[in-house]
């Protein structure tokens, strides 16, 4: 009689362990949220290598005074492929009860504001559903072009020195393409091919092995064409805003400037 007391007694503990390891377990689990979504552009446009997205969900109750924020979160867009999913983790016990919730979303590039949410996006953060943020464009011209790359990039000669590059007729378009693959470079003085290496450390940039082939051209195109080759012979760096490239000497003088060509 006194065992099976025994028994009972540790049957009913053990129960009652699991009751409160399980309301444990649905409490931490209740003490957060989930918001998921995703982000669309209303006038889709290349953005920025390093712009931000941020995504926050906040409290709207009060016209007259300031949003607050309940959570945030912020990444780098690194693809150019919308929409763009996010989720927003936030804790339960900081809802306020009969308060008004809504999520806002913002594209930045350092300080500058590219996008931005500009429609009420009402959020229930106790049963949060999926939501898609639009963003419309905050500034009146267009975005800020993406530098391009320096190798893989078809750059079509502008200037060497002070002088605009030209085309002779019957002549090839004076155009360097830098290979990532080999640290070689091939591309036209106008007149004959160009190639040769290159070397290329931050935004330090030197050619060599500079060569051409021997086909004759026009004087004016071949004495360009020279001049192309002297220009490459002394680049030590190199700069690019956008789609515009300026290689320079020691000095930091400009000795020859490019514009990248998509090619089709």
């Amino acid at each position: 009689m006194r065992a099976s007391l025994v028994l009972l007694i540790a049957a009913i503990v053990s129960l009652l362990g699991c009751a409160g390891a399980s309301a444990d377990e649905g409490g931490s689990v209740a003490d957060s949220e989930t918001l998921t979504g995703s982000v669309v552009l209303r006038q889709s446009a290349a953005l920025p290598v390093g712009s931000l997205l941020t995504v926050t969900l906040e409290d709207v109750s009060l016209a007259d005074a300031p949003a607050v924020t309940l959570a945030q979160t912020q990444f780098e867009v690194k693809s150019q492929q919308f929409p763009i999913p996010f989720s927003l983790v936030y804790p339960t016990a900081a809802v306020r009860p009969g308060a008004s919730y809504a999520a806002r979303g913002r594209l930045n590039l350092g300080d500058q504001l590219l996008y931005t949410t500009t429609e009420r996006n009402q959020i229930d953060p106790l049963n949060p559903a999926p939501i898609q943020l639009m963003m419309d464009p905050v500034q009146s011209g267009p975005l800020p072009t993406p530098d391009v790359s320096l190798t893989d990039t078809y750059w079509k000669l502008l200037e060497v020195g002070a002088q605009p590059v030209a085309v002779a007729e019957q002549m090839r378009e004076p155009q360097l393409v830098l290979s990532s693959l080999d640290a070689r470079f091939s591309g036209s003085g106008g007149v004959n091919r160009l190639m040769g290496g290159y070397t290329l450390d931050g935004n330090s940039l030197t050619f060599s092995q500079v060569a051409s082939t021997m086909m004759a051209g026009p004087p004016e195109a071949m004495q360009q064409e020279q001049a192309i080759i002297a220009a490459l012979g002394s680049v030590r760096g190199f700069s690019i805003t956008g789609d515009q490239l300026t290689l320079v000497d020691a000095a930091g003088q400009s000795v020859l400037t490019a514009v990248a060509v998509a090619l089709r």
